[in-house]
């Protein structure tokens, strides 16, 4: 038994122990002792059922021997592949073990060593049985050797009879090397405990019972909003961390390494070259374009640039003979720009865009416990917290995470902002009961400004917040009124904080638009050295149903592969050139379940308070659906890109529960048990479901090929116990 193996089972053990102590509910202790025993039942017979493969059969172990097979290999200075021929076994063959060395390999390129590391070896068998003894069989079995599994070497077999002949053939998929030792038959799979699988299984069972089943889950928010808070805290610092791994995971990847050094000498167009450009007091890049590419006709035809075979700088913005860049800059002024006037270094891009997820993610929590605490404090509890996890999980800008390049700079600053902006406007008591707080609308119109300067595409979002200032404009009018204060100066100090922040930095990117092409209100993206020529891209409905088909509609699909849940993206079988970016979709009605609910939203006005259902009902539809609505249309130019979800994704999904919550309070579906556990349960699911396609379409948009190769492998077949 190996030192992993016990490792495993002492922490189930423990975990099992101390989970006994904690339950003080009878049926909660008794649930949690039987889901404990089925667990490990599930670990024991279940993932571990190819351990049982030889029992009850007449198989014996044997090795086969090399001198009397026919071996050929392939590989220059080593081994990448290998056939072997095994003849005359006449034998019951179960299992198939192979003893494999993978090896690292120095290689030395453009003047540096570097090593080259044999993560899996691929595995096809074919061979002759009693059913089938004249020819081979092809790909009879197959199978993948991972780097640090043992229980990948062993290769399973059902077959009929006696075995008379074999071909093993063993490669690698980029000649990366290898040696084959041994091949033994019949030698018993080891069992393969894993104290994650059960942790999760259990965990995930177990949390779903506690919130149905719950006490203290069935009630209000506002009787328990001690627990309320600090398990909202819990959840963010879980949906926190889970960020910081998928950058170390990235990191480690790509380049070995945890974090990266604080000390970089080079970074992209938002962390480098805009601060090298600010520096020098100018808004152009100090790059400058080639004579090739400044004397064509046309240096904004993509394939004229690649026929010409022309450099140009990717993705920059060509104008007036020199480079500009279209992305924001508010990062750049509050992050990059200070960093390197304070170190002389560039800060690392992943570690940037993790910084501004992380704020993102906790303003997010933020906005909803203020929210729900505000104009829904009876929700049951169980309802709250399994909203707060489909908000989370749904919200797309994880994957900024997985593929942090100055896009998703924009992206996850954008995201940070525009949660920042929202959670002050509810904060600030514009649309709820209380005094209106000025410094919370100074703060939401600073970060709202702050997220057009991150991405031009949400000023939608300012535009809206414009209608919460609306509201506040009279509430604080009305207030000043009764407090007999001077009605006229209160009026103009209300306006000079909330609207203050739009003049300056809305100014600002004004200015910057002048100071680049001439015009206050040109962001010159139509002069991208991009994927299109966008100075003569022409505008086709077509390409706009690409967006609303994938972001909203997609259906997941369901494979017996890990991560089970894959994406179906369509691009609608449309004529004509779409960018896409990747294929990652799965739309938002699937990945969060209560957005369905905005198709009810014309239903709950009906239903509402004709004197009270105006201001709340042109709220949700312009924050909740026109302005997800009008930047999904927006991106048709663009192409179809996963990361841009995070734009309006949490948007719709508040929206939809919102309907809910309404519906459900106005027709004291609380009040009735079936109905308050149906919308329990409803919402519960929703989470589980939530959790398992997001996490899974994550996974599968991850790139996997790189340092960690073997352990995103060796991590899937915790699942694939079958393989």
């Amino acid at each position: 038994m190996n030192f992993a193996l016990l490792l495993n089972i002492g922490i189930i053990l423990i975990f099992s122990g101390v989970f006994l102590l904690l339950p003080s509910q009878k049926h909660t202790k008794k649930f949690g002792i039987i889901l404990l025993i089925i667990c490990l039942a599930i670990e024991l017979f279940v993932c571990n059922f190819h351990s049982f493969h030889l029992l009850f059969r007449d198989y014996d172990k044997k090795e086969l021997s090399f001198e009397t097979a026919s071996i050929s290999t392939e590989g220059l200075d080593s081994i990448s592949k290998t056939v072997v021929s095994f003849n005359n076994l006449n034998q019951r063959i179960g299992t198939i073990y192979f003893d494999i060395t993978l090896h690292e390999t120095k290689k030395l390129e453009n003047g540096y060593i570097s090593t080259i590391t044999t993560d899996k070896v691929n595995v096809k068998i074919d061979a002759k049985d009693e059913t089938y003894s004249k020819s081979y069989r092809y790909n009879t079995a197959n199978g993948t050797i991972i780097r640090n599994n043992n229980s990948t070497n062993t290769v399973i077999m059902n077959m009929s009879g006696k075995v008379s002949d074999l071909v093993v053939t063993l490669s690698t998929d980029n000649g990366e090397l290898f040696a084959l030792n041994s091949v033994t038959v019949n030698k018993a799979v080891p069992f393969n405990i894993s104290s994650f699988r059960f942790i999760l299984i259990f965990g995930i069972i177990f949390g779903t019972f506690v919130l149905l089943n719950s006490n203290i889950l069935q009630k209000g928010i506002d009787e328990t909003s001690s627990v309320f808070a600090k398990t909202v805290f819990v959840i963010t610092t879980v949906f926190l961390i889970i960020a910081v791994v998928i950058t170390v995971l990235y990191n480690m990847n790509n380049t070995g390494i945890v974090f990266n050094s604080l000390k970089q000498t080079s970074g992209n167009q938002i962390s480098q070259e805009l601060v090298d450009a600010f520096e020098a007091g100018q808004v152009s890049l100090l790059d400058t374009p080639n004579e090739e590419l400044l004397s064509m006709e046309n240096p904004y035809d993509w394939g004229a640039r690649s026929e010409a075979k022309i450099s140009y700088k990717w993705d920059h913005l060509l104008f007036d003979g020199k480079y500009y860049s279209y992305y924001g800059i508010a990062p750049v002024i509050l992050l990059f720009l200070p960093f390197h006037l304070l170190t002389g270094f560039y800060f690392p891009t992943p570690e940037a865009v993790m910084i501004f997820g992380i704020i993102g993610i906790t303003f997010l929590s933020l906005l909803y416990y203020e929210f729900v605490k505000k104009f829904f404090k009876k929700l049951p509890l169980s309802i709250a917290l399994a909203s707060l996890i489909v908000l989370q999980t749904s919200s797309s800008v994880w994957y900024c995470f997985a593929s942090p390049l100055f896009y998703e700079i924009a992206q996850s600053s954008g995201f940070a902002f525009t949660c920042a902006g929202f959670y002050f406007l509810i904060k600030s008591n514009v649309i709820s009961e209380g005094r209106v707080l000025k410094r919370h609308l100074i703060f939401s119109s600073f970060c709202l400004s702050c997220a057009v300067l991150c991405r031009p595409t949400l000023a939608v979002y300012c535009i809206a917040a414009l209608l919460f200032i609306g509201i506040g404009f009279f509430k604080n009018r009305l207030y000043a009124k009764e407090t007999n204060q001077n009605i006229a100066k209160s009026t103009v100090a209300y306006l000079a904080s909330t609207l203050s922040f739009f003049v300056v930095i809305g100014g600002i990117q004004m200015i910057y638009n002048y100071a680049r092409f001439g015009s206050f209100f040109d962001f010159g993206i139509q002069y991208s050295l991009t994927i299109n020529d966008f100075t003569r891209a022409e505008y086709h409905t077509d390409f706009v149903t690409i967006g609303f088909w994938n972001y909203l509609f997609a259906s997941p699909i369901i494979k017996p592969e890990f991560p089970f849940v894959f994406s179906n993206f369509s691009p609608l079988d449309t004529n004509g050139y779409y960018f896409i970016a990747n294929t990652n979709a799965v739309g938002i009605f699937y990945r969060a379940l209560p957005s369905l609910a905005l198709f009810l939203s014309p239903f709950a006005f009906k239903v509402a308070d004709k004197k009270k259902r105006l201001v709340p009902a042109l709220l949700v539809l312009v924050v909740c659906i026109i302005c997800p609505l009008v930047i999904i249309f927006s991106i048709w130019e663009s192409g179809y890109g996963v990361r841009y979800a995070a734009d309006f994704a949490w948007q719709m999904i508040l929206g939809g529960m919102i309907v809910i919550y309404y519906l459900f309070f106005k027709f004291k579906l609380k009040n009735n048990t079936f109905a308050n556990r149906f919308v329990t349960a409803f919402f519960v699911y929703s989470a589980l479901v939530s959790l398992f396609i997001n996490s899974s379409i994550m996974y599968d948009y991850i790139n996997k090929d790189g340092c960690l190769e073997a352990a995103f492998l060796s991590f899937e077949r915790l699942f694939e116990f079958w393989l």
